[in-house]
């Protein structure tokens, strides 16, 4: 950038600032002059989680990347017993990898607020540990009957701030997690009669529900 062009600049916090860049000549620094502050109009008021099953390198980040996009606000990674990933370890290096993959999406999508990326854990301990946080829990299940639980009239009438969505890998969740998703509370819902693919699931699963609630 040249000195004087403007640029936005947003703080994590719902707020965007029109700054002017100062460069100088050792081009060792720059600074920006505030010219107006406003708050990012972008963020959905009911935080939707997105848990999914971690898998390949492509995949996975594609999920974070869009997800990003579509509104998530936080995701939960997990493994279950049909996820092709089967540790929950996470080294630093893919770790800042995924972070920066959030952190690109969100400034191209105008986010107010940078996705939170919980570490990975294994499908029990996860299914608990959202639960807790979350005032209703979906899980998507191709073996729901379609239009047994309506997911779109679901979604209308909740009146709470937070929802967690859980998509299955790509082999699907087993009878017994079903279970014990049941068993907490979650609800079994179809994303319709076709077969979607683990990383499709993943994207239109938020963008139905946040275009439901009315904030896609």
């Amino acid at each position: 950038m040249k000195d004087g062009e403007r640029a936005a600049v947003l703080d994590n916090h719902g707020h965007i600032f029109i700054v002017a860049v100062k460069l100088y000549p050792d081009h060792d620094r720059v600074s920006g002059e505030i010219l107006s502050i406003r708050d990012v109009e972008t963020e959905p008021e009911t935080r939707v989680s997105l848990c999914f099953g971690l898998t390949g390198r492509e995949k996975t980040e594609w999920i974070l990347q869009k997800g990003t996009e579509v509104g998530v606000s936080s995701f939960y990674p997990f493994v279950s017993s049909r996820t092709l990933v089967q540790s929950i370890s996470l080294s630093a290096k893919k770790q800042a990898r995924w972070e920066k993959i959030i952190r690109e999406a969100a400034e191209q999508s105008n986010r107010g607020h940078l996705p939170i990326l919980h570490p990975p854990a294994y499908f029990e301990a996860c299914l608990d540990l959202v639960e807790q946080a979350h005032q209703l829990c979906l899980i998507a299940w191709e073996k729901a009957e379609a239009g047994h639980v309506d997911l779109d009239s679901l979604v209308r009438q909740f009146t709470g701030g937070s929802i967690a969505l859980f998509i299955g890998p790509e082999g699907g969740f087993s009878e017994d997690e079903i279970e014990s998703a049941d068993a907490l509370g979650y609800q079994a819902v179809s994303l319709g009669k076709r077969i979607l693919r683990m990383e499709t699931a993943a994207i239109i699963f938020p963008a139905v529900v946040l275009h439901a609630i009315g904030e896609s």
